[in-house]
């Protein structure tokens, strides 16, 4: 913000010299008409009267003559001169008072135009989300005045809808999604996020205005995951579970957040269950020892599996998370097994189980590790694997 202000007054200071100085700079003489036309008057004048005063030392005329004569004389110039010399408006410019007021002007209506019109508002929005010490009232505030400022804005309007719904605000998000969809001509990604949103604020019931989204966000874009999961979980509720399965793995193939998937998953395994299938799912608790405080919340933490024994197989599953996720539980299955292209889980008696976190991203060289070996694959109680400083 300091670079845009101390570039923005430099141009304003450019701005303003260019403004003034043709006001302020030596006027340049140059030859004028005008002015040959009055010395040409005043010499014709002065020759008349001294032609005047030889003939009055001859004779030739009377001293009333002369007197007379030289009274028309002088009127005659008088007339031609003029009793005032105009004034022009560029030497009314020139004046210092009105150099002043110009740079004056130049500088306090850029500001105000610039306050006006341009983007301090989307600036403070960046910001706000680069600023982790606002709280949520702070962000919505921002939000709020971009909206304010920009109504039609598509961006302003979802970034505070999403803001609504992270803080538990259903009605206001809502409102504000509706209007967006209004506005956006039943974008995909906005019908989703309002079917969503309903959903949570219809206490997670699938009413027909739900469904009617859902369907319309899936003509529109048929790999839409919140959609997905909504018409997924619509199935589940109606006991159509192949059919809610089916919904829920397509969208595990394009879901790219962890946790989103990690729900999906979830999901299918118990539609799985119900339909009679066994199912392969371990529990692994994640978390940090007391000593362990001071990591940067965004350092790499993955989480995989590979049949016990054998170091040297790749792992069958994988779950990246970070070192903020903390602490969390993951689900290690066949869905997530099927992401790797592997085994299935299911067809592994044992495994061993590791986590690894990475200060550099890197986690084939880890700076801490815990792992647990021989895990069935029958397990049912939660396996836990607790960071330590030793590592």
């Amino acid at each position: 913000m300091m670079e845009f202000w101390l570039v923005a007054v430099l141009l304003i200071a450019i701005a303003v010299l260019i403004s003034v100085w043709p006001l302020i700079k030596p006027a340049v003489s140059a030859p004028d008409d005008s002015e040959s036309e009055e010395s040409a008057n005043v010499a014709s004048f002065r020759d008349q009267m001294a032609d005047l005063d030889w003939q009055l030392q001859q004779g030739l005329v009377s001293a009333e003559q002369a007197e007379r004569l030289k009274r028309e004389l002088k009127k005659k110039l008088a007339d031609e001169l003029g009793d005032e010399q105009p004034v022009s408006a560029y030497s009314l410019l020139k004046k210092p008072g009105f150099a002043l007021l110009i740079a004056l002007i130049v500088p306090v209506s850029t500001v105000l135009l610039y306050f006006k019109l341009g983007a301090t508002t989307e600036i403070a929005v960046v910001n706000a989300m680069k600023n982790g010490n606002l709280n949520s009232e702070q962000v919505e505030t921002v939000l709020k005045g971009w909206v304010a400022k920009r109504p039609e804005n598509n961006q302003a309007l979802f970034m505070l809808g999403s803001h609504y719904l992270r803080a538990g605000k259903l009605d206001e998000a809502v409102n504000t999604y509706r209007h967006l969809a209004s506005i956006s001509n039943d974008h995909p990604q906005v019908t989703a996020e309002l079917a969503q949103v309903l959903f949570l604020n219809s206490n997670n019931v699938v009413t027909p205005e739900i469904r009617e989204l859902y369907q319309q966000t899936l003509l529109k874009d048929n790999q839409n995951t919140t959609a997905l999961g909504l018409k997924g979980i619509d199935a589940f509720a109606n006991g159509n579970y192949q059919q809610a399965i089916t919904a829920w793995q397509l969208a595990l193939t394009h879901e790219v957040d962890p946790e989103a998937r990690q729900s999906l998953s979830a999901g299918i395994n118990q539609a799985r269950s119900l339909l009679g299938d066994t199912v392969v799912a371990i529990r692994v608790v994640i978390d940090l020892a007391p000593g362990m405080g001071g990591l940067p919340d965004d350092a790499r933490v993955v989480v995989f599996a590979r049949p016990a024994g054998d170091a040297r197989q790749p792992p069958v599953v994988a779950v990246p998370l970070s070192v903020g996720d903390l602490p969390r539980e993951v689900l290690l299955d066949d869905n997530s097994a099927m992401m790797m292209g592997g085994q299935l889980l299911s067809s592994i008696d044992s495994l061993d189980i590791t986590a690894r976190i990475s200060l550099t991203g890197n986690v084939m060289s880890p700076d801490y590790q815990v792992q647990a070996k021989g895990v069935k694959t029958t397990v049912t109680e939660p396996i836990r694997l607790t960071f330590t400083p030793a590592g």
